[in-house]
């Protein structure tokens, strides 16, 4: 199959590139100028990559590629100093970017974006991904059907070689690293925790299942299960056997923070997945891949 995926330098566009690279297909990655390739283990002959600095370039690749399969992973969180403006280009006018250049081509393209389930309100990376879905909506009725959009409303993912600003990242280097004293809020909310093989085998059933979804659709993807963090953060300490202090309650919660999240998985289960990994279970392999290799 010929997929193009953008995000192959973040931790989850690293992690289907490798996947559906060795599952045999053929596998586009359009990225920026700048952007690194350390998460794909000296495999980048592999792939076919396109660097992109205009739009022209990104219409010139799509052109060249022709992909049947288009799973668009990139992003900017806004955590590491972006301003408004750049999480703006990243999250909404790079999809739509694509989306105009696929409009060009004669053959059906499946779009999977990689939504947000949290609210718009929430922060700008959500507001972003959230307006972009508004404009993917559209694209079954500017192609005449040719195109599909699916709109992935992923839950909190982890696990080995993740983001050092993810919070479940830190957690576990603090506790492994056994830091004196770990501040945390009270740990009240409760998030949905999925372990990556377990998101990477749900954008494969998206994939091999495509046929079977409506032209535009909205697909809930996590454990299904709501943990608090501080049963997170106890787990991850015990798993660790770590020496950390950790003191609940020395940090307030954020302005507009969510409580409560929890994946509705019954469209994903009917489709033929099922989650491989319990919190436990994912927590010990990333410590085991993460610090024992």
């Amino acid at each position: 199959m010929n997929i193009l995926l953008t995000g192959a330098s973040g931790f989850l566009g690293s992690a289907l590139a490798l996947h559906w690279l060795k599952a045999g297909h053929q596998v586009a990655l359009l990225l920026r100028p700048g952007s690194q390739l350390h998460r794909l283990s000296g495999l980048d002959p592999s792939f076919n990559i396109g660097r992109y600095t205009t739009d022209a370039e990104v219409y010139a690749f799509i052109k060249k590629t022709q992909p049947e399969i288009v799973v668009h992973t990139a992003c900017s969180y806004g955590r590491q100093g972006e301003t408004n403006l750049q999480v703006f280009d990243t999250n909404l006018r790079f999809g739509v970017v694509i989306t105009q250049a696929l409009q060009q081509s004669t053959l059906p393209v499946t779009f999977i974006n990689t939504g947000s389930a949290l609210a718009p309100e929430v922060s700008v990376y959500a507001l972003s991904k959230h307006q972009f879905a508004g404009w993917g909506r559209m694209l079954p009725l500017q192609s005449g059907g040719q195109l599909k959009f699916v709109n992935v409303l992923l839950q909190h993912m982890y696990g080995p070689n993740d983001d050092a600003s993810k919070f479940t990242t830190h957690v576990l280097n603090a506790c492994q690293r056994n830091d004196p004293l770990l501040k945390l809020t009270a740990g009240e909310q409760a998030r949905d925790l999925i372990y990556i093989d377990d998101v990477v085998h749900a954008y494969d059933t998206l994939l091999k299942k495509r046929h079977q979804l409506d032209a535009t659709q909205d697909i809930d993807v996590g454990s299904g299960v709501a943990t608090t963090i501080r049963e997170f953060v106890e787990t991850a300490h015990r798993l660790t056997a770590s020496q950390t202090e950790l003191h609940f309650g020395a940090l307030p919660y954020r302005p507009n923070e969510v409580m409560h999240c929890q994946a509705n998985t019954d469209r994903i289960r009917q489709l033929g997945w099922q989650p491989a990994f319990d919190l436990e279970a994912g927590l010990q392999k990333t410590i085991e891949l993460e610090f024992n290799t």
